[in-house]
């Protein structure tokens, strides 16, 4: 077995380099979900390493009551030692069923470094997936190269968002439409609860604060501790005050992607949810420009040597239509909406319609956002828009 059913803390300080591959698991053998959180995944992201050993410790020393199982993982051990995002390719970019499929085929002895950081991850994983007693819940912790408040996104199902909206961020929403291999896919297609949070920039002392509060918070919305444990309000409030009255929800408009070799530089002074209005120069890739498309704001900017993000461009949206679409989805609208003009279900791939380009026109995206569907691929001139399965309508069996 590579877990243990106690916990494996160690007495580390906040900020010491601590990077093993099970950072500990704390289990009191009471049955109720899994909690599954991981820091790390890129290798100067750090602060959630440190902050998953804070809960440990905290857990181990204060013996708590805790209902069912929470593993904390370190992600890319080898660019975590460097400091690097990534050393051969990112690792938050290759967990699509077919990279895991080429993975289990291939010999390890082929492996690259992130191969075998993901081999390591995918066996832990799998383990943790057939032992799991209830529910499993995926929290990946992230931090930025930019200042900004925190935030989590998630693939918009109503089971992500019973955790996601506990934590008193901003939600974003559509970041799963422009960013294909990221680890929550592994749990969004075995029908698992996934959601990220970005804790704010690296080099900032709030930030590992503000990661802290995000796992504790978690734990609790999942029912996994109750109230008079953990000072819920306490980490409520740390997380608020980071978040600066921000809007509750927004959607990713743009995403500015990197080409390779390209040479690309971020404008100065930008940080996270800025303000910027239409025309408004943002970077330049090759000596062009790049300026915002509308009024919005910005989310990410790049100020770091790697990665092919060079920014998001988000908008605010009504909480009210979340309730909508909430209310839709409970109703099984979703199972409907292939009868209207144009609209035509995929003949392989479950949950995925096909969309003809007059009735893209005739529907707008966000009807099927509303519905539940997200992922905007073209298929022979024609839109597909996936729908994620949901654990709160659809049951949690796996569907690979």
């Amino acid at each position: 077995m590579i877990l243990t059913v106690s916990s494996t803390t160690t007495s580390e300080g906040p900020h010491t380099q601590v990077f093993r591959r099970v950072l500990g698991v704390y289990d009191k053998q009471v049955p109720g979900a899994t909690f599954v959180a991981l820091g790390g995944i890129h290798g100067n992201e750090p602060a959630g390493v440190h902050a998953l050993l804070r809960v440990l410790a905290s857990l181990e020393e204060r013996q708590l009551p805790l209902r069912g199982r929470f593993v904390a993982l370190g992600g890319n051990l080898a660019a975590l030692r460097t400091g690097q995002r990534f050393i051969d390719r990112d690792l938050n970019r290759v967990w699509t069923l077919d990279n895991l499929e080429a993975l289990r085929a291939q010999a390890s002895s082929e492996d690259d470094t992130e191969d075998h950081e993901q081999r390591e991850l995918v066996e832990i994983l799998d383990e943790v997936r057939r032992e799991a007693r209830g529910p499993v819940i995926f929290l990946d912790l992230h931090t930025s190269s930019a200042p900004g408040a925190p935030f989590a996104c998630m693939s918009d199902t109503l089971a992500n968002r019973r955790i996601a909206m506990a934590l008193p961020v901003p939600i974003i929403l559509g970041l799963e439409e422009c960013i294909d291999g990221a680890i929550m896919d592994y749990f969004n297609r075995h029908k698992m609860v996934a959601v990220a949070v970005e804790g704010g920039r690296e080099d900032d002392s709030a930030t590992i604060d503000n990661l802290e509060a995000a796992v504790w918070i978690g734990l609790l919305a999942a029912t996994m501790l109750s109230s008079d444990c953990v000072d819920r309000g306490a980490y409520e409030r740390c997380l608020r005050e980071s978040a600066g009255g921000l809007p509750r929800v927004l959607e990713v408009r743009h995403r500015q992607q990197i080409e390779p070799a390209e040479e690309f530089l971020m404008e100065p002074g930008f940080k996270s949810f800025d303000e910027v209005r239409k025309g408004r120069l943002l970077a330049s890739g090759n000596g062009q420009p790049f300026v915002a498309h509308e009024n919005c704001r910005v989310l990410l900017p790049l100020y770091q040597g790697q990665g092919d993000d060079g920014y998001f461009l988000v908008r605010s949206v009504g909480v009210f239509w979340l309730w909508f679409a909430g209310l839709l989805r409970r109703c099984r609208m979703h199972a409907f909406v292939h009868w209207l003009p144009g609209v035509r279900r995929h003949p392989e791939q479950n949950n995925t319609l096909i969309v003809a380009p007059f009735a893209k026109r005739l529907f707008a995206r966000e009807i099927f956002h509303l519905l539940g569907f997200r992922r905007l691929r073209t298929v022979q001139g024609e839109m597909c828009f996936s729908r994620r399965p949901d654990p709160a309508i659809d049951g949690a069996a796996p569907v690979d």
